[in-house]
């Protein structure tokens, strides 16, 4: 039975969702809403008889960068080729948009996989864990909502280069996601996850700028364990620990045909996430 890979559509998202969910991963359904209203073409289907049987996406940030992740397969269907083909097949499509640094971050066990696809390394990418720790005040700063929204566009283009204001905007907008600003220094969002609440993207201008808004963060937490993605960095890992966060996995930053930098920078101190980058 050949897999016939097409697009994912809405009424595969709960299937879609259970393959996230089996393989421990922390996403909920808002997650691959997200994806399927950001990156429509990108969010690709592996179906065995019409069933979903894999997925793969490629979020894209115009012509700047494209990002593949959600490369899932169901567990009784591993070790038969379905990943691997996923992920030629969002190459492809990466590829097909016009230019760009085409990105993903590897766990350990997918990097060998990535090398042979033509991905090289770029940087060490930690995955942190943890109850956020409030270890000062967070004078100035304050709820992002679409007053300041411009500004927090303007702070990210400036970090990185890439133009995410459409993740951002819808970010703002979804339930349960808050986000947060330090004028002229920085912005942060915190969101649900399944087990976890997620920090993401959080661009900053210094240390100090990022510890005041991981304690505002720590307040809305409310003592919930969170995650946040983080390039690997010695100023970054004792920032991080000392607001009470540990490494839980350690993740390698890879781009297509040879090493690049994307959507990092000195002023990124957290990831949106794996599948957005």
């Amino acid at each position: 039975m050949p897999l016939v890979v097409d697009r994912l559509r809405p009424d595969d998202l709960p299937a879609a969702l259970r393959l996230s969910t089996r393989a421990g991963w922390n996403q909920i359904a808002a997650d691959w809403q997200r994806l399927l209203d950001l990156s429509p073409q990108g969010c690709l289907a592996g179906r065995l008889d019409g069933a979903l049987a894999a997925t793969a996406t490629v979020a894209s940030y115009g012509r700047n960068a494209h990002w593949i992740g959600m490369v899932l397969v169901d567990e009784a269907l591993r070790g038969r080729g379905l990943g691997s083909t996923m992920l030629t097949r969002a190459i492809e499509f990466a590829k097909s948009l016009g230019g760009g640094v085409i990105g993903l971050d590897a766990t350990d066990l997918g990097r060998p996989v990535y090398l042979k696809q033509d991905f090289a390394d770029v940087a060490s990418i930690d995955r942190w864990s943890g109850v956020l720790q409030e270890r000062g005040d967070s004078r100035g700063v304050a709820m992002l909502d679409r007053s300041t929204y411009d500004e927090a566009a303007a702070l990210d283009r400036a970090s990185h280069g890439a133009d995410r204001s459409a993740l951002l905007l819808h970010l703002m907008h979804e339930p349960g996601v808050f986000g947060i600003l330090s004028p002229g220094a920085g912005f942060a969002f915190l969101r649900p996850g399944r087990t976890q609440l997620h920090v993401g993207p959080l661009v900053a201008a210094d240390e100090e700028s990022a510890s005041r808004m991981l304690n505002r963060l720590a307040g809305l937490a409310q003592g919930s364990t969170v995650l946040l993605d983080a390039i690997r960095t010695p100023a970054g890992s004792a920032l991080l620990e000392s607001q009470g966060l540990s490494v839980a996995r350690r993740l390698t930053r890879m781009t297509l045909g040879g090493p690049k930098k994307a959507l990092m920078g000195e002023l990124v101190r957290a990831a949106t996430s794996f599948e957005w980058g």
